[in-house]
C-alpha cells in the first residue's frame, strides 16, 4: 500500500505511477521510499519481466520536493546530516532500481525535471511526449545534479553534451532529447503508452532469459568509475548543500512563483 506511487498489473506488466499530482509529482522522501520498497518486492520477482514508470498527470515529475527539502536546510544543526542522508536515500532507490531484472520503460507523459529525470534514467527505455521538455534547474538553485545521475547522462550523452545540460539548465525539447540518446521513442502524448505496451508485446516474443541477460551485461559495461562518483556525492551535499547559498536560492524560486 503506497501513498505516492498507484500500481497496475497486467499479466507481467506492472505499470508504476508517481502519484503526487498536486504536487506536480515532486520526489519526496517518502516517495523514494516507495520506490525502494518496489524494487525490493520486485526483486527475485519473476512473475512480473515487464515495468514502466509514468506520472500522474500533466508532469512527470517535477524533481525533488523543494518545500520538503527547505525545512532542514533552515536548521543548521540538522541541514548536514540531513542532505548527506537524503543523497543516500536517493542513491539506493536509483541502484535498486537500475538493477532490476524487469525490463523498465520511462514514459514521459509530460515535462520531467532533475530528480525527475534521474528517476526516468534508471529505466532501460525512455518514451517521451512530443510537447514535454526536460530540465536540470540544480545550478539556478546553488545545487549540482545529484542522485549519481551526472555520471549516468555522461555515459548516454557524453561529457560534454552532458555539463551543457546540467550547466546551463535549460529546456531540453523531445527531438532534443532523441538526438542526444537520452529518449528512444518521441510520439504525441496520446499515443504514448500504447507505444510503450507495444515494445512490451514485441519483447515478450522473445526469450526473457536473453534479454535479461543483455541487460545485465550492457548495464556493467556502462558503470566504469560510477563507484567512486556515488561514494563521495552525499559528502559533497553534506558542504555544499548546507551552507545558506541553496537555501537563500530555493526561498527566492518560491518567492518569484
Amino acid at each position: 500500500m503506497f501513498e505516492t506511487i498507484r500500481l497496475e498489473l497486467d499479466a507481467d506488466l506492472l505499470t508504476a505511477t508517481l502519484a503526487r499530482p498536486s504536487r506536480a509529482n515532486a520526489v519526496s522522501r517518502q516517495m523514494l521510499r516507495e520506490l525502494i520498497q518496489l524494487a525490493d518486492w520486485l526483486d527475485g520477482n519473476e512473475a512480473v519481466r515487464f515495468l514502466i514508470l509514468t506520472g500522474d498527470g500533466p508532469i512527470f515529475a517535477a524533481g525533488q520536493d523543494l518545500r520538503e527539502m527547505r525545512e532542514p536546510l533552515a536548521d543548521p544543526a540538522q541541514a548536514r546530516a540531513a542532505m548527506r542522508a537524503l543523497q543516500r536515500l536517493a542513491q539506493e532507490m536509483m541502484l535498486k532500481l537500475e538493477s532490476l531484472e524487469q525490463i523498465a520503460f520511462a514514459v514521459i507523459q509530460g515535462s520531467a525535471y532533475g530528480a525527475g529525470i534521474a528517476i526516468a534514467m534508471t529505466a532501460d527505455f525512455r518514451l517521451m511526449a512530443d510537447d514535454a521538455v526536460l530540465n536540470l534547474p540544480e545550478t539556478n538553485l546553488g545545487m549540482f545534479l545529484t542522485y549519481g545521475a551526472t555520471p549516468r547522462l555522461v555515459s548516454v550523452m557524453g561529457a560534454s553534451a552532458a555539463k551543457e545540460f546540467v550547466m546551463f539548465a535549460r529546456d531540453m525539447s523531445a527531438s532534443d532529447a532523441l538526438r542526444h540518446g537520452l529518449v528512444n521513442v518521441v510520439t504525441p502524448c496520446a499515443d504514448l503508452m500504447e507505444a510503450a505496451v507495444a515494445q512490451v508485446n514485441e519483447l515478450r516474443e522473445k526469450d526473457f532469459r536473453s534479454l535479461r541477460i543483455t541487460k545485465r551485461i550492457a548495464q556493467a559495461a556502462s558503470a566504469v568509475n560510477v563507484g567512486d562518483i556515488l561514494v563521495s556525492e552525499p559528502e559533497l551535499c553534506e558542504g555544499t548543500l548546507s551552507d545558506g547559498t541553496t537555501l537563500e536560492l530555493v526561498d527566492r524560486f518560491f518567492a518569484n512563483k
